[in-house]
């Protein structure tokens, strides 16, 4: 099943991973967190709700709807479906910087 927004097509039902090898060294400032990928030598810059995300990663692999429910419990309610914009705009970002991998 393919999730559509304006600018692309993502499969919620791929399941992605952080890659076992990444080794992500991470910063924390006042509103962003930093984190540096030694495979790539790139650096990038996450906002809470970006963060928070890829630590539901770092739990263990997950499709986008898996991620919907964590999120929501984190949440204590539903997504709108602004919210899953967000996420699903977020994780396809987290692919593109090759922060995520599919499984």
């Amino acid at each position: 099943m393919a999730e559509n927004t304006q600018d692309f097509i993502f499969d919620s039902t791929a399941v992605y991973r952080i890659p076992s090898a990444a080794g992500f060294i991470w910063s924390e400032w006042d509103d962003a967190n930093i984190v540096y990928d030694p495979r790539s030598g790139h650096t990038q810059v996450l906002n809470d709700f970006a963060r928070e995300l890829l630590a539901l990663y770092e739990d263990g692999p997950k499709n986008l709807n898996s991620l919907y429910f964590e999120f929501e419990k984190i949440l204590e309610k539903k997504l709108d479906q602004t919210t899953k914009n967000q996420i699903l705009e977020t994780v396809n970002g987290f692919d593109a910087m090759g922060l995520i991998e599919p499984v």
